[in-house]
């Protein structure tokens, strides 16, 4: 499958069993960590158990956008299920379950086997399940039953209660909250790699670094003291119009980027004279305030050995003389900049974090992180 397709998934889910909420905002973490971005999520419900005899349960639906087939999205949720107790049992057998995790459109896929059946074969039949989705999309098309969600409701002959919970942002999506996310780290670290598989993984938008329009690159590496303030000046220039260019018509487009407009103050600081560098950072100051920053950071560390063997392996020409003593020098500085008071939240990644990151389990891991920090 292309790493372009994208499927809209509807997800209902529920809890009955334990802290309700939070056993809900784990299983909704954890989608969004395994298998891609929340869009839309409805309000919360608290409804009378279906089926069976038992505690009242929380209800809700959701709206994912997943790179995932059909088949690995059951596959995840029911071990999403698994990780918070959930212990399915054979025969249709309804009993209390921590959570329930339940696929009711998959795109408008009509499909049925031994394992699922979609659309969700009794969501014309649930009132739970119908109320939340009409909060997510009423004018939605049952592609079977070719009626829209909001008339299916309205013909449904259950007559429970259906109440909301007054906590109906008990959850909000982790790109609604935050909407552009920076990735930084010394040369070589990963990062263009990494901002691929945040863009892949949650389907954003990606502001990768034009480095190679800057024409003094190459001959900085020749003659680093003649061409380095004629290099730094134009990578400031560059970052900072990309990044204005960007966001001029939607200041809230949900962003990842290769690059954080304040690692023009760490390399200057590295490479330019400090009368220059003065200059600089007070042309700096006066421009960054139009700049967007991002809301968080994540800071990819690695020792030094480490950048330089990965910096030969990319195999870029210019970069081939590149010092371990330069490598350490920037390091420094950007522990500095960090070490300072910012508005942004940064996440730092220790270099053991970062060699797993070309993993699924250590990406997930990250997505972890930066999700438990930020909460």
């Amino acid at each position: 499958m292309s790493e372009d397709t994208y499927h809209k998934v509807y997800v209902s889910f529920g809890s009955n069993k334990g802290d309700r909420l939070k056993n809900i905002i784990d299983a909704l973490k954890e989608i969004e960590i395994q298998l891609g971005r929340i869009e839309n999520i409805s309000c919360l419900y608290e409804s009378k158990s279906w089926g069976f005899v038992g505690r009242d349960f929380y209800n809700g639906c959701l709206i994912l956008k997943t790179k995932y087939s059909l088949k690995t999205v059951l596959r995840i949720l029911l071990k999403i299920e698994f990780s918070l107790g959930r212990m399915r049992v054979d025969g249709g057998v309804y009993i209390d379950r921590e959570i329930d995790l339940d696929i009711l459109f998959f795109d408008r896929v009509v499909k049925k086997s031994k394992k699922i059946t979609v659309p969700h074969p009794r969501i014309n039949q649930r009132k739970f399940v119908l109320i939340p989705l009409c909060d997510l999309n009423p004018d939605f098309i049952h592609p079977k039953i070719n009626k829209s969600i909001f008339e299916i409701s309205s013909q449904l002959k259950d007559n429970s209660d259906i109440i909301k919970v007054k906590t109906n942002n008990f959850y909000v999506p982790f790109w609604n909250k935050y909407s552009f996310i920076s990735i930084e780290g010394n040369i070589g670290v990963g990062k263009t790699t990494l901002s691929k598989v945040f863009k892949n993984h949650f389907d954003i938008e990606l502001l990768n670094e034009n480095f190679k329009k800057n024409p003094y690159l190459k001959h900085f590496y020749v003659k680093p003291k003649f061409f380095s303030s004629k290099l730094e000046n134009f990578f400031f220039q560059e970052r900072s119009n990309q990044i204005i260019s960007h966001f001029t018509n939607n200041e809230n487009k949900k962003t990842i980027s290769d690059y954080w407009i304040g690692k023009s103050l760490v390399f200057s600081k590295t490479n330019i004279s400090k009368v220059l560098f003065n200059k600089f950072k007070h042309n700096y100051n006066k421009e960054v305030q139009q700049i967007k920053m991002p809301d968080i950071i994540i800071y990819l560390q690695q020792e030094s050995k480490q950048l330089k063997n990965q910096i030969i392996l990319r195999g870029r020409s210019f970069e081939k003389n590149i010092s371990i003593k330069y490598l350490e020098s920037i390091s420094k500085e950007y522990t500095k900049i960090f070490n300072q008071k910012h508005k942004f939240l940064l996440i730092q990644v220790r270099p053991e974090e970062v060699l797993e990151l070309l993993t699924k389990k250590g990406q997930q891991n990250l997505f972890r992180k930066l999700f438990n920090s930020s909460s």
